[in-house]
């Protein structure tokens, strides 16, 4: 316990200068473009300024939303040379495109993060020794990367071409609000197993969901079910697109509560949108 918070519990410091119980944070939902990069950052960083301005401490984007992770149309995918492709994808080499951690992201992010003074996560596909992996980063309101997660379990359907398994195990960080852990789409199938000696606050969990059927099923009854199980938050941004495509999985980003609970969701599935919710902060 701080001395600020000491001081709240043994009475001696003013209703009006008592630190707020809650703390607000976003989860943005928004489109990328595969490979353009400096657009996508643009548009992303206008969302963080707007979730800033309207609160928010900290805000979580979606799964390589600087980079891109497949085309609107599901029809390009990342590729290296020689690696396997599914049938009906086209291959697209993530070298000109893919970052350095640190790097041009993680710096332009960091100074924003300091300047808001939030966390903010950075979603990118990342470059590292002829790797790449499927990465999130966690910028906090010092200005520096205190949190560095590479996907631990990619998914096979459109990352077997390019994504190799991550290598930093899980990440966790005592954030002022509670303790953050960070994680990556198709991950949820694993690692909330990884995560419970950890005791998180909140999950911060950046999305690009492909689905069979529509995703209403996978994000307001099935995924609930599974967080229920470990008592966390999980602030869940998925991505959307910019008008109406032939397959499932986009929108419906959602916060959920540690027992599954709804808490925000989106309610729309193109262009952006920003939700927000108020939670208890951690101990």
């Amino acid at each position: 316990m701080n001395a600020l918070y000491l001081a709240v519990a043994l009475g001696q410091v003013p209703e009006t200068t008592r630190p707020p119980t809650t703390v607000k944070v976003a989860a943005v939902q928004c489109s990328s473009d595969l490979g353009a990069v400096a657009k996508n950052r643009r548009k992303i960083i206008g969302l963080v300024e707007e979730a800033a301005a309207h609160g928010a401490k900290i805000v979580v984007l979606p799964e390589a939303a600087i980079t891109g992770y497949l085309s609107q149309d599901l029809k390009t995918n990342w590729q290296l040379s020689g690696w396997p492709i599914e049938p009906g994808f086209q291959g697209k080499d993530p070298k000109a495109f893919a970052e350095t951690v640190p790097g041009d992201s993680t710096k332009e992010f960091t100074a924003l993060s300091k300047r808001l003074g939030i966390y903010v996560t950075v979603p990118l596909v990342e470059k590292a020794e002829g790797k790449y992996y499927n990465t999130v980063c966690l910028a906090a309101p010092n200005g520096e990367i205190v949190a560095h997660y590479r996907k631990l379990t990619p998914w096979p359907y459109p990352e077997k071409s390019w994504a190799t398994k991550g290598d930093r195990d899980v990440q966790t960080y005592d954030t002022e609000y509670g303790r953050v852990g960070l994680a990556i789409c198709f991950d949820i199938h694993s690692i909330l197993d990884k995560y419970k000696p950890k005791h998180l606050w909140a999950l911060l969990y950046p999305i690009a969901w492909v689905y069979e059927s529509h995703p209403a099923d996978w994000f307001w009854h099935k995924l609930p079910e599974r967080i229920a199980r470990y008592g966390h938050y999980v602030i869940g941004a998925n991505w959307s697109v910019d008008r109406e495509e032939s397959w499932f999985g986009y929108g419906f980003s959602t916060i959920y509560g540690p027992k599954g609970e709804i808490l925000a969701t989106s309610h729309r599935l193109y262009g952006s949108e920003i939700l927000y919710a108020d939670l208890p902060r951690g101990t």
